[in-house]
């Protein structure tokens, strides 16, 4: 044995910090594969029902791999929540753009009537009753419009000193919305017997109806 003394132990390096991991990042608002992931949840929901939105299924429909749906959207409740969202956006775009005509009633009724986007709300208010996110999109999105039209009845009926008769704003809008979204309703079962016939009264109230509505579209309420 060697009367050496023992060398001085190295001491080890103390470990470095990791780095800290970089967040995940889901896509930008204006990503063109953003909007065809949108548009075919907006398909099969009005085609197939909400039950039937699977991250697969809208892979499939949008023609690209399941995992890129995720990166964009991490739950199927945050795409649903985007596909609602976008719709009433473009609703109130098309309220606006059909009151510019100047016949409030008869785009009121134009833009309820509407098959697809009519079908489409009517999936999300069955929804509705099983996820609560989605009530609560439904109801601020649409007491925001049905505000507007009615501020613009009013308005209407205010400024020619035309009587609500025989009936008052509010409830105007909502029975137009109500008709329109029942037939959308029915034809989708097969029900058509009488349809033909309230359509025919809806228009011969509309055309009835007096006054120029132009440019009484008001800003969204909040």
């Amino acid at each position: 044995m060697s009367d050496l003394p023992n060398a001085p132990r190295k001491k080890r390096a103390a470990p470095k910090p990791s780095a800290k991991p970089k967040a995940r990042r889901f896509g930008t608002e204006q990503s063109s594969t953003r909007t065809v992931i949108l548009d075919a949840a907006e398909k099969v929901i009005i085609e197939e029902g909400y039950a039937a939105v699977t991250t697969r299924r809208i892979a499939e429909r949008a023609g690209i791999k399941a995992p890129l749906v995720h990166y964009y959207y991490k739950t199927i409740d945050d795409l649903l929540t985007a596909v609602y969202r976008r719709g009433a956006e473009q609703s109130l775009q098309r309220h606006a753009e059909a009151m510019s005509r100047g016949d409030l009633l008869r785009a009121l009724w134009e833009v309820n009537a509407d098959p697809e986007r009519t079908a489409l709300a009517i999936e999300f208010m069955a929804m509705a009753n099983h996820r609560k996110f989605i009530r609560e999109e439904i109801a601020r999105y649409a007491e925001q419009i049905r505000a507007i039209q009615v501020v613009a009845l009013t308005r209407h009926f205010r400024e020619r000193e035309l009587p609500e008769k025989p009936f008052a704003a509010l409830p105007l809008t909502v029975m137009l919305a109500s008709v329109a979204r029942s037939l959308v309703m029915e034809d989708g079962v097969g029900i058509h017997l009488g349809h033909s016939e309230t359509r025919q009264a809806i228009e011969a109230f509309l055309d009835s109806y007096p006054g120029d509505l132009t440019g009484l579209f008001g800003d969204p309420v909040t």
